[in-house]
């Protein structure tokens, strides 16, 4: 019996899954050309906004756009399928990983690297259920994404039906506040003449890293406060 070159056999529940991602991942890709043939200025930019988005998160990526003068509902539209389609196309993938389906070769080893990276989250989500992953999948920190958060609620033992909609919920209502919160300051900024708004994401980053930095720091100390003291005899 000769081997599957497919290093992946998913069951048919995460087949669909997979398939719907792709399926909507044409839809969006074509309505984002087509935004783009049709509306050249600004919308023939949109790939910076889908990479943007893709490695360095929302905030950057929604506050260029209000910045550069792309639409509110182009920035919702984008914004929000572009994570959903990703957590449709990779959470497959992940759940495989924990399934044992995959064994073998570079997407074996990405996926358990992300994983870790998931279950680095887990402890500080778990006690709160959904609630808690709604949260962790609102606030835009580094790798809280809704592809992070679905592996957190696969994680949790949640009904994937649940785990979607917590996650796409969480993910939408951020995008919208951060979208009005950034066009709300454009405005201001405009008519105050201001320039700093284009500096405002990259300060808000700096602002989030700090408080990411402090928060583990504040940990290790209060770790190695606890933990307990080895008395060493002469």
């Amino acid at each position: 019996m000769s081997r599957s070159p497919w290093p992946i056999v998913l069951r048919p529940e995460l087949r669909r899954i997979h398939r719907a991602g792709w399926t909507l991942f044409l839809f969006w890709a074509a309505a984002l050309i087509g935004w783009g043939i049709s509306d050249p200025v600004p919308y023939a930019q949109g790939w910076r906004l889908v990479l943007e988005l893709a490695f360095l998160g929302r905030v950057v990526s929604i506050s260029d756009g209000v910045v550069n003068g792309f639409g509110n509902g182009y920035l919702i539209f984008q914004n929000t399928l572009q994570d959903v389609i990703l957590l449709l196309v990779v959470y497959p993938w992940a759940v495989a990983v924990y399934e044992g389906s995959v064994s073998r070769g570079l997407v074996h080893a990405t996926l358990e690297r992300f994983r870790r990276s998931v279950e680095h989250h887990r402890a500080r989500v778990e006690p709160w259920g959904v609630v808690g992953l709604l949260v962790f999948v609102f606030f835009p920190f580094w790798s809280t994404g809704a592809l992070v958060g679905g592996a957190l609620g696969y994680l949790l033992g949640m009904r994937t039906k649940l785990v979607f909609a917590t996650v796409i919920a969480g993910h939408v209502l951020s995008v919208l506040v951060l979208v009005v919160f950034f066009d709300a300051t454009h405005d201001v900024a405009v008519r105050l003449g201001a320039s700093w708004i284009r500096f405002l994401p990259w300060v808000l980053l700096v602002v989030l890293l700090l408080i990411s930095m402090s928060v583990r720091a504040w940990r290790r100390l209060r770790g190695d406060a606890r933990a307990p003291r080895v008395s060493q005899s002469d």
